[in-house]
């Protein structure tokens, strides 16, 4: 054969291979594709079954899991530079705060679980005593040793050590904290004004005769099954699945339940990297990073443990799932139809007296979503708007919103509803300010008294406003007779009854509480006492992640005739008045009659300023949209030109 012919022959076969290896290589790159899951340990068991069924309907999928604490999951693809396609966590609040916008846009809520004190019925001391009323007295005894994980790397660990100090407040016994943890770790704690700081150091230092800790809660099951512990804290998911004992933790203190979410944020722990932590109920997160490998296949898998596979697994391992799952920030197109959107709203007062959660229910069934609300004086409502941590703001502080929304933070600045200030002290009025109606003479001669005078002190609206009243009268307060007590407006109003002083409070709050007080209105009327409230929505434009739609939604649904119909009953029915009076007249004007009605000086609402007006973007997000692709179409240009 000529060497031509042995030439042409190479080249055929070549051409063929190459043919062949150029069909061949999608169908090679399907069954052999993989996602790379990293995820906290407390979900190992359901995940690995979750893990199973996607194998079995996507047969040419590896699914490759890695098992830590919810903190150091999210690190590997934060600072270790791995790629993962699926990060699921322990707190679904890590997602956001350490991963937006870099790394993701959107997190969905899909399960809850609660803490537990794990043990084995034959090898743990005294477990034949131990009960949900008496766990920390048998932890206290001689040779017994208990463990929680690692609160710097594990979200059981920190909540773990949040249980002892929920432990205290719910009990009454206030050496918990102190025996079990400060005696036998360099964990330390702090406490001010009814808010409690724990500091967790990188070194530990737990005397390993009492306490374990390690880096995560799975690790701890092996010790307990084994005898090498006692008792471990552990998320009830977990001893359901591992067939363990366990001690149910009362609600107040087992991280589980809303209807406590105000006393599980009394207490927050500050981990060795300067990120603090609140308390609150249980809830997992699950994302897909920025950075995935396999974005779409991540997405598949989110959506097969938030569909009915998934919730059916979770279910049947001890950890309820949400149903249907809940979803925030730039959630894909994909999951709207299986997710319920939600809104989270910053508010003090209105919240606190029951008024949002009685225009939410009508505005979640409507728009199928849920509304979610953090309870913030005006200060720090505006504050968490600033930083998108919130969708919307309810407040009551002019000055400070006029700025929010000139600075650019805040659309659709909108009047909803009013009431007013009023100034409440002891019956014997020991300042002799009863009938008084120029609130700056009554401060002042508050001051040359030097009578008690109790003051939020928390740059809430209501502090914003006493200390505008001050500088009318042209008096710095301070000496023994000024506390501030760092409170919401009630709490402080409380404070005030007990210690017989006076404060500034709105009327909605004395006339829910007055029943109980010891204290008068003695000052009201002043034009100065009335209090504006306005909704805000927080702009799109400098946080990509709010839900702005459902913000505005919500302003408009309470702006509207039917909105401020209930804004203007809320209250008649349990108090025989209304607690806030509406920002427009509707068919039927609500009037007060009561002895505490608001003062005929309060100017009509068809009277008052026209809200500050903010621009309203026509397509929300479609100019970052655009901005961004038109960047990413740039840099693709620029990188085939470098190639070439």
């Amino acid at each position: 054969m000529s060497k031509r012919n042995v030439l042409c022959i190479a080249i055929l076969v070549i051409a063929c291979v190459s043919i062949a290896a150029f069909y061949a290589s999608p169908v090679g790159a399907e069954q052999d594709q993989t996602i790379k899951i990293f995820h906290a340990g407390s979900l190992a068991v359901p995940l690995e079954e979750v893990e199973k069924q996607f194998e079995a309907v996507h047969p040419n999928v590896d699914v490759r899991r890695e098992s830590l604490g919810s903190i150091a999951a999210i690190r590997q693809v934060t600072d270790v530079g791995k790629n993962g396609d699926v990060v699921a966590s322990a707190d679904y609040t890590l997602i956001p705060s350490m991963m937006y916008l870099e790394y993701a846009d959107w997190v969905v809520r899909f399960a809850t679980n609660d803490l537990v004190l794990a043990y084995n019925p034959e090898k743990s001391k005294y477990a034949d005593e131990i009960t949900p009323d008496n766990w920390y007295e048998i932890l206290r005894r001689d040779g017994v040793i208990y463990a929680f994980s690692n609160p710097n790397l594990d979200p059981c660990g920190y909540r773990a050590v949040m249980v002892f100090q929920l432990a205290e407040l719910y009990t009454g016994d206030d050496m918990i904290f102190d025996d079990l943890i400060s005696d036998n770790t360099a964990i330390t704690i702090s406490e001010e004004e009814g808010t409690y700081l724990i500091k967790t150091p990188e070194d530990m230092k737990p005397n390993t005769d009492k306490v374990s800790i390690r880096p995560k809660s799975v690790e701890l099951v092996a010790m307990v099954e084994e005898g090498g512990l006692d008792y471990a804290f552990e998320y009830r998911s977990v001893a359901v699945q591992h067939n363990l004992s366990y001690v149910d933790l009362p609600l107040p203190i087992d991280l589980s339940s809303v209807e406590y979410a105000d006393d599980y944020k009394k207490v927050k722990l500050e981990t060795v990297d300067g990120k603090t932590k609140t308390g609150k109920p249980i809830v997992y997160g699950i994302t897909v990073p920025k950075n995935a490998d396999n974005p779409e296949l991540g997405l598949e898998f989110v959506e097969f443990v938030i569909g009915d596979a998934g919730q059916k697994i979770f279910a049947d391992m001890g950890q309820p799932p949400i149903v249907p799952a809940e979803g925030s920030g730039l959630l894909p197109v994909e999951l709207e139809t299986s997710t319920k959107p939600i809104m989270t709203l910053a508010t003090g007062s209105p919240y606190e007296l029951g008024l949002i959660d009685a225009l939410s229910k009508p505005f979640e069934e409507r728009y199928g979503c849920k509304v979610e609300v953090t309870k913030a004086g005006s200060g720090a409502s505006l504050y968490l708007g600033r930083e998108g941590k919130v969708d919307l703001v309810m407040v009551h502080a002019p000055g400070t919103e006029e700025q929010f929304v000139a600075d650019g933070y805040g659309l659709n600045r909108t009047y909803i509803m009013y009431n007013d200030f009023v100034i409440a002290g002891p019956k014997d009025d020991p300042a002799g300010i009863q009938g008084m109606t120029d609130v700056a003479e009554t401060y002042k001669k508050i001051a040359n008294t030097n009578s008690l005078f109790f003051s939020r002190g928390d740059n809430s609206g209501t502090h914003k406003k006493e200390m505008a009243v001050w500088a009318s009268a042209g008096v710095t307060p301070k000496g023994a007779w000024y506390k501030e007590t760092d409170a919401f407006m009630g709490d402080t109003l409380k404070i005030a009854n007990t210690e017989q002083g006076y404060f500034m409070t709105d009327r909605s709050t004395y006339v829910t509480l007055k029943k109980d007080m010891d204290l008068d209105i003695l000052v009201e009327g002043d034009p100065v006492l009335v209090n504006h409230y306005h909704a805000i929505a927080v702009n799109p434009a400098k946080h990509p992640t709010v839900n702005y739609e459902l913000a505005k939604e919500f302003i408009a649904f309470v702006s509207s005739q039917e909105g401020q119909e209930m804004l203007g009953d809320f209250g008649k029915d349990d108090f025989g008045e209304p607690l806030y009076l509406v920002a427009a007249p509707t068919p039927s004007p609500t009037v007060t009659s009561s002895p505490v009605a608001l003062p005929t000086t309060v100017p009509p609402a068809t009277t008052m300023p026209s809200p500050v007006a903010s621009p309203t973007p026509h397509t929300p997000g479609f100019g970052v949209v655009f901005a961004v692709t038109a960047l990413l179409a740039v840099s693709y240009v620029r990188l085939r030109k470098r190639r070439e």
